[in-house]
């Protein structure tokens, strides 16, 4: 497995690329076919943010999706340990879904009806080229809202939330791959997840759709 340090605002120093390789090996452990692990350590320079300032960024490949992990801490050996605890945590979730689907259990992969308030806030979206982000002014505010355009193919609702799980989001935008919608499976409480679907419809028909869910 090939490890790959890299530093920015910062210094990497041989001590600190030793252990990196030493630690990683816990994830070799837990999966195999990982091929590379792309490791970058940041120092943050605002002061305010001092107890945060080393942040370990891990990200996985030899899979589809890649999986992606960071922790932060005021000691960057600290975070390195939090950030590979993350990912190990992820890649031990995924096993354990698959090895419920492979029994026939329904819980992790089931749908569940939509509700307002179990839907959570993500970072920004990440994968779309830079050519595809966009910044579109909200009239009558100062306000902008960042556009990306993110390249997909079609996927099942129990994969696109394995994509979720490996790369650490609360919500996965994907093309469904069944019933052809534009869809997000998103986390709600403990081991349950949602899904919305988006479908075509009249002006009056999603004027009906907002007075049903109100």
């Amino acid at each position: 497995m090939d490890v790959v340090v890299v530093g920015r605002h910062t210094k990497v120093s041989d001590e600190f690329r030793g252990k990196v390789i030493d630690k990683l090996r816990r994830i070799e452990t837990v999966d195999p076919r990982a091929t590379r692990i792309d490791v970058h350590v940041v120092h943050e320079r605002n002061p305010k943010i001092a107890g945060e300032r080393e942040r370990v960024e891990l990200t996985v490949h030899g899979h589809r999706p890649i999986v992606r992990a960071e922790a932060s801490s005021d000691d960057r050996f600290v975070a390195l340990e939090m950030a590979i605890d993350h990912v190990i945590e992820r890649l031990r979730k995924r096993h354990e879904r698959f090895s419920h689907r492979h029994q026939g259990r329904t819980g992790l992969g089931k749908t569940a009806v939509p509700a307002p308030s179990d839907v959570a806030s993500v970072e920004a979206w990440e994968g779309a080229p830079d050519t595809a982000t966009r910044e579109i002014p909200l009239d009558g505010t100062p306000i902008t809202i960042r556009s990306k355009v993110h390249a997909a193919q079609p996927m099942t609702v129990p994969e696109a939330i394995d994509h979720m799980e490996l790369v650490g989001h609360d919500f996965y935008l994907f093309h469904d791959s069944e019933s052809g919608l534009p869809s997000v499976v998103y986390r709600r409480r403990g081991w349950t997840y949602g899904v919305i679907h988006l479908e075509e419809a009249s002006a009056s028909e999603a004027d009906e759709g907002l007075r049903e869910t109100a």
